[in-house]
């Protein structure tokens, strides 16, 4: 059977689902939002399924649009390099990637500066996300690869994790915090302080929530949500709050002796950081060379 899918349909309806609006979407393309409907249109036709919902929100992918796009993410990232090498251009000049915040204050900075030995003409573009949200970046082909806490499994399909350490999430205050220098701390103590953590949809907290439910917490009675670790360290230095983060958030700090690690059992919060990519794709040799780099560095820093 013949099928009229035209690379085209590709890639307007890859740009719909990264812009998440037509009108987005034609302007990045150099098109008019008419023609990209009609293209969408006759994708889905071509497929028989619904790819796009339209809500208040912009263009909802749907579970079979969601499906799709993770299914033609790398394969067309691999076409448009081999179109690159053919023509004689130079492999991919830009490299993205996506940090999670654990990673940017240590083992990011020390791959980077090495890297730039290497290509120091390469422009590298680095989005500070959340993991879930760069797993979604990876997808549409975003980002080369992205650095991060392990993810659930089920969200994997397409995707491969290589692990680069595993890393403790702790409890940690200000050098002169009441709870400093005090052994085997209890999570009732600790509780009675107002707790900082990372924002409620963090891949942290389902490691967090087991260890309060294994010793039988529910939750903290009196807790700060943030996405921004620099508030979080600030915030710690001028309180007598603890926050509950991962070690890298707060490596520097404690090696400085400004903030100390509250004595209390953590080993059941180990959780392991990696470098997620889209299976089978090939990356450029710049991307590839920043890729082995983060090994190389976590092998040194998190021996």
């Amino acid at each position: 059977m013949e099928h009229r899918v035209r690379m085209r349909h590709l890639r307007h309806f890859q740009e719909i689902a990264r812009h998440k609006s037509l009108t987005r979407a034609a302007e990045a393309l150099n098109t008019v939002q008419p023609s990209l409907s009609r293209s969408l249109a006759e994708l889905e036709a071509e497929l028989g399924t619904t790819l796009f919902l339209r809500s208040p929100q912009g263009m909802v992918l749907t579970a079979e649009g969601t499906e799709f796009l993770h299914t033609i993410a790398g394969p067309l990232a691999q076409i448009g390099d081999g179109i690159a090498r053919l023509r004689g251009a130079p492999e991919r000049a830009v490299v993205r990637i996506s940090l999670a915040p654990a990673i940017t204050r240590i083992l990011a900075v020390a791959a980077l500066g090495e890297f730039y030995k290497l290509f120091p003409d390469t422009r590298v573009v680095i989005e500070a996300r959340m993991y879930t949200e760069a797993i979604h970046r990876l997808r549409d082909g975003g980002v080369d690869f992205a650095v991060g806490r392990l993810l659930d499994p089920s969200m994997l399909s397409g995707l491969s994790f290589q692990q680069l350490f595993s890393e403790p999430i702790i409890f940690v205050a200000r050098k002169d915090h009441p709870l400093a220098g005090k052994r085997n701390v209890t999570l009732d103590e600790i509780n009675q302080f107002r707790i900082i953590g990372p924002e409620h949809n963090a891949i942290i907290w389902d490691e967090i929530n087991k260890f309060l439910m294994m010793n039988g917490r529910r939750g903290f009675d009196r807790l700060i949500e943030s996405s921004s670790y620099e508030f979080s360290r600030t915030f710690l230095r001028h309180s007598d709050s603890i926050a509950c983060l991962s070690r890298s958030i707060v490596r520097p700090e404690l090696e400085s002796g400004d903030f100390v690690a509250i004595d209390t059992p953590v080993h059941d919060m180990m959780g392991a950081v990696g470098v997620t990519y889209r299976s089978g794709t090939r990356m450029s040799a710049p991307a590839r060379t920043l890729f082995n780099l983060f090994f190389s560095k976590a092998a040194e820093l998190y021996p």
